[in-house]
């Protein structure tokens, strides 16, 4: 019930900030808003957070800092910044990340599947840390 909700309560974000982000502006600037969750594999707990860019918003912890990486990636979810010299225990734990939204105004649709939360975290940098 408390992944379900959370999902259903982070599309429907998604949707509002969409939606005002249309209303009243001849030429907006680019905008980026992005549903990004993580699943455990085992559990199927979802977590679930809205990035908004350009302007910076939504419900993520550090949306500045997650769309600085994210911008300096060209909205690839692929090459996101790896963290240096981090160690990750050996668990098989799997979660699922997935990003769906706009990056500059253009459709996004990723995901992958990581051995751990550590991984993720490794992998994606500040935009999957909430």
């Amino acid at each position: 019930m408390k992944s379900t909700l959370a999902f259903t309560l982070a599309t429907a974000a998604v949707a509002g900030v969409a939606l005002a982000g249309t209303a009243g502006a001849a030429a907006p600037a680019p905008a980026t808003r992005i549903l990004l969750t993580v699943t455990s594999d085992a559990t199927g707990d979802i977590e679930a957070a809205l990035l908004g860019c350009r302007p910076t918003g939504g419900t993520h912890p550090e949306a500045e800092a997650a769309c600085e990486e994210l911008r300096a990636a060209g909205g690839d979810f692929d090459q996101l910044p790896v963290t240096p010299d981090a160690i990750c225990p050996m668990v098989y734990d799997p979660v699922t990340a997935t990003a769906e939204g706009t990056y500059d105004n253009e459709p996004v649709t990723w995901k992958k599947t990581y051995a751990n939360a550590c991984l993720l975290s490794v992998e994606t940098g500040k935009v999957f840390a909430f």
